[in-house]
This record gives C-alpha cells, structure tokens and sequence, in this order.
C-alpha cells in the first residue's frame, strides 16, 4: 500500500524540532568557544586566495550586497500600462472607465 493515511506513520510531533534546537545549541556553543581559531583559518585562505574564503569575510563583515532589479522597456507590456494609466487617470478625474480585456487569437 503506498501513500494514503496509515496509522502511526510519518514522523512524530516535534521530534526533529527538540533535536534540531539541543544541536543548534551546542554547535553554537562549540563555535564560540573555537571562533578564533576559525576565523584565524579562514583569514588565511583569503589570503591564500580562496574566493569562498574571501566572499564569507566580506559578507559576514559587512553583509550581502542588495540585489537589484531593473525592468527596461522591452519587458514592460505597453499596451498594460496604457490601459492602466488611462484607467488611473479616469479615477482621478471621477469619470468611470470600462475596461475590457482584448481576446487573443490562437492564428
């Protein structure tokens, strides 16, 4: 029998959970107590040239750079944003504009 209900089966309620706590807890604990000679590492294999190496420091010193997005004007649907702002300016205006949705034809 596959899939379906079957009595005591899957795991069981905040199991994992507990254990993933205690874990997180003494790995902390343990990194703390050895985080100089951690960083002492990694700075040498920065300076050794490792790119990981060097990424970690730079994001863990100063934080992961933002990620920005541009949307230039081959990615905007024109025809979108002339319905809206006409239907916009008809809402500020105060006159009420239909709006309908164009059918596209599979030809």
């Amino acid at each position: 029998m596959r899939g379906g209900y079957r009595k005591n089966a899957g795991r069981k309620q905040g199991f994992s959970a507990k254990n993933a706590e205690e874990a997180r807890r003494l790995l902390s604990a343990r990194v703390s107590e050895e985080i100089g000679p951690i960083s002492n590492v990694l700075i040498s294999q920065a300076k050794k040239g490792n790119i990981r190496a060097i990424k970690e420091l730079f994001d863990r010193a100063w934080g992961r750079p933002k990620q920005e997005t541009e949307i230039g004007p081959n990615e905007i649907n024109r025809k979108e944003v002339e319905r809206l702002s006409e239907q916009l300016a008809g809402i500020i205006s105060g006159v009420e504009i239909t709006v309908r949705k164009e059918e596209k034809s599979l030809t």
